[in-house]
């Protein structure tokens, strides 16, 4: 199973960077956006205006390149910023890395 979405991910993944503190290099991946509608990805504005979406994306990446809270993705010109990421594991190994992010700088 990891070879085949490993080569999915190969495939039809978009070229990416990621920096990991001082470490910088390049991956192939998905970056998606999630249209929830739930409250949890809903941010407050000014009351008689409503919410806009806070724009969190999922992240789906290889297994190898483990990623944690406030590393950042550059695609296409954006920044994103993780906010957090699990390896998904399958028979005792690693398959993929899933995780949510948020475009922007820190201020998001």
């Amino acid at each position: 199973m990891k070879e085949l979405i490993g080569r999915l991910i190969d495939r039809y993944g978009s070229t990416m960077q990621v920096t990991s503190g001082k470490t910088t290099k390049q991956i192939k991946a998905f970056l998606q956006l999630v249209t929830s509608k739930s409250w949890q990805n809903m941010e407050r504005m000014i009351p008689t205006v409503g919410e806009i979406p806070r724009g969190q994306f999922l992240y789906l990446g290889p297994p190898e390149v483990l990623l944690s809270g406030y590393d950042t993705l550059l695609f296409d010109g954006r920044q994103f910023i993780i906010r957090r990421a699990d390896a998904i594991v399958y028979r005792n190994e690693r398959i993929f890395v899933w995780g949510l992010c948020v475009e922007g700088g820190l201020s998001l």
